[in-house]
C-alpha cells in the first residue's frame, strides 16, 4: 500500500477573485441591473466554453464570440464591416468625445497617423527615464511611511501612471492636472453606466428620461485645464515642447492641408489621458495582487531582478533581459484583462462559425472569457507566467490572447504600456514585497475597465 507524504504535497493553488457566474439566462431587467454593476457577472458558465453564443434581448441580436479564428475574422480579415457599437459611443462620447477610441473610418485613420510617431520605439525609449523617475518617487513616498503600513496600491498605481502620461505626452507640470483627471475618471466610471434604452437600441433621449443623466460636464474642470494648456502653447509658439500635444496642434491633413480643430485636439488629449494611464494602472494592480498570492512566482521574479539588475533601477535597455518580468505582467493581463470587453456592430450581414450575423447585430469579444476558455488554456484559472514562454506562445493561436485588442484598431499605446508596466514592476519589486491585507475583499468589477471594486489594500514589507 502506498502512502502519500502529506507533508510534502504541493499546496493547492489559491482561489483567485472573480465575479459570481450567472446560473441562468438573466431577464431583461436583471440583465440591466447586473450590467450596470458589473458586466462580467452577466455571463453564464457556457459563455466561457462556447465558440459563439446568440444572446437575444427582445429584438436585439447579440453574439458572444469566443473562438480565435472567428475573432480574427471580425477584428482583422473583415474589420471594415465592424464598427464600434452605438452603446460604446453613448457611454464614452459624453466625456471622451470623438477620440481614437470612438472615431471611425477616415477620421480615425487620419488621427491615428498623426499620433503614431508619439508611440514608436524611439519615443518610448525617450520616455523611459520619466517612467523610472516616477517609480522612484513612489518608492521615496513609501520609504517615509512606518513599517507595515497598508496602502491602496490601486490608487498608487493610478497616480503613478497618470503622472507618467502627463509628463511624457504633454510635457506638463502634472501636479495640478493629475488630481483633476484622477477625480474626473473615478466619477466617470462610477456614473456612466448602461441603461435599458441602450441595451435595446432605443433613442438616446429615452435614457435621459428614465435613467441616470449622461453627464457631459464631468470633465468640465479638466477641459478648463486643457484650455489653459493650449493657450500657453499658443503663446510659446516655436518654443513649445516637441511632444504629442505640439504634434496634434501642428498636424495637417496630407490631402486637404487642414489641421485638427480645437475640439479634435481636446478629444484626443482626454482620450490619451484616460486610456493612457487607466489600463496600465489596472494591470499593475492585478499583478501585485497575483504575486501576493503566489510566493513561488514572486521568488522567481526576484531571482531575475537580482541577477539582471543587482539592486539598481532598471533602464529601457534592460527590458529585453527581463523575460520573466514580462511574462508575469502578460499572465496578469490574461487573468484580469483591463480592457475586458470589445464590442462591434455589423454594418452588413456576415457569417461567423456557421451563424448568420444580421446587419446591426452586436458582436461581443470578451477577453475575460477568451483568456479563461479551457479549450485554449490548460487550468485557465491558475496563475502561471510560464504560459508566455516563447515556445508556448508559438503553439498558441495569435488571437487567443488579446489584452490590447487586435487588428487595425489594436491599442496604439501597447508597447508604451508594456514598457511602463515592466519598469514600474522591476523598480518597485526590488524594494518592496506587497501583501494583501488579511480579510480584504477583492472583487473584480467590469465597468469601462476591470477595476478592483474596493481598491487593493496591501501592506508594505521593505526588502533587506
Amino acid at each position: 500500500m502506498s502512502v502519500i507524504d502529506q507533508g510534502t504535497a504541493p499546496a493547492p493553488p489559491p482561489r483567485l477573485a472573480m465575479p459570481q457566474v450567472a446560473e441562468q439566462q438573466l431577464s431583461l431587467f436583471e440583465m440591466t441591473r447586473v450590467l450596470r454593476d458589473n458586466s462580467l457577472a452577466t455571463y453564464r458558465a457556457e459563455s466561457y466554453t462556447a465558440d459563439i453564443l446568440d444572446r437575444r434581448l427582445l429584438w436585439r441580436h447579440t453574439f458572444i464570440v469566443n473562438e480565435p479564428g472567428a475573432i480574427k475574422h471580425i477584428l482583422l480579415d473583415n474589420a471594415a464591416n465592424y464598427h464600434k457599437t452605438e452603446i460604446t459611443r453613448r457611454l464614452l462620447e459624453p466625456g471622451l468625445g470623438r477620440g481614437l477610441l470612438t472615431s471611425e473610418d477616415e477620421t480615425w485613420r487620419r488621427h491615428r497617423r498623426i499620433m503614431a510617431p508619439a508611440f514608436d520605439h524611439r519615443s518610448i525609449v525617450s520616455y523611459s527615464p520619466i517612467m523610472i523617475e516616477t517609480a522612484l518617487r513612489l518608492l521615496a513616498t513609501w520609504d517615509a511611511l512606518p513599517a507595515g503600513t497598508a496602502v491602496d496600491v490601486a490608487a498608487a498605481m493610478m497616480r503613478a501612471t497618470l503622472d507618467i502620461i502627463s509628463r511624457t505626452m504633454f510635457s506638463t507640470d502634472s501636479d495640478g492636472i493629475v488630481g483633476i483627471v484622477e477625480r474626473d475618471v473615478a466619477r466617470y466610471q462610477a456614473e456612466i453606466r448602461p441603461e435599458l434604452a441602450d441595451l435595446l437600441g432605443l433613442p438616446a433621449w429615452l435614457s435621459r428620461l428614465w435613467g441616470s443623466r449622461r453627464s457631459t460636464n464631468i470633465f468640465t474642470e479638466f477641459d478648463r485645464a486643457i484650455d489653459r494648456l493650449l493657450a500657453s502653447r499658443e503663446q510659446a509658439g516655436e518654443a513649445q515642447p516637441k511632444d504629442l500635444l505640439a504634434r496634434l496642434i501642428a498636424a495637417r491633413d496630407e490631402e486637404t492641408g487642414g489641421g485638427m480643430t480645437a475640439q479634435e485636439v481636446r478629444d484626443q488629449v482626454v482620450t490619451i489621458f484616460m486610456a493612457g494611464h487607466e489600463t496600465t494602472a489596472v494591470a499593475l494592480t492585478w499583478t501585485w495582487y497575483l504575486l501576493s498570492q503566489h510566493p513561488a512566482a514572486e521568488a522567481k521574479l526576484q531571482d531575475e531582478l537580482r541577477a539582471v539588475l543587482g539592486g539598481r533601477p532598471p533602464e529601457h535597455g534592460d527590458l529585453a533581459r527581463l523575460p520573466y518580468t514580462r511574462m508575469v505582467i502578460e499572465e496578469a493581463m490574461r487573468l484580469y484583462p483591463p480592457a475586458h470587453t470589445l464590442s462591434r456592430a455589423a454594418l452588413k450581414p456576415d457569417e461567423v462559425l456557421g451563424k448568420r450575423i444580421p446587419k446591426g447585430a452586436t458582436i461581443l469579444i470578451v477577453p475575460w472569457l477568451l483568456h479563461r476558455n479551457p479549450k485554449l488554456w490548460e487550468s485557465p484559472e491558475r496563475f502561471d507566467p510560464e504560459r508566455f514562454a516563447p515556445e508556448r506562445v508559438a503553439r498558441r493561436h495569435r488571437f487567443a490572447y488579446i489584452p490590447f485588442g487586435a487588428g487595425p484598431r489594436i491599442c496604439i499605446g501597447a508597447a508604451f504600456a508594456m514598457a511602463e508596466a515592466m519598469l514600474i514592476l522591476a523598480t518597485v519589486a526590488q524594494r518592496y514585497r506587497l501583501r494583501l491585507l488579511p480579510g480584504f475583499p477583492v472583487d473584480p468589477q467590469g465597468l469601462i475597465t476591470l477595476r478592483p471594486r474596493h481598491g487593493m489594500r496591501m501592506t508594505l514589507e521593505r526588502r533587506n
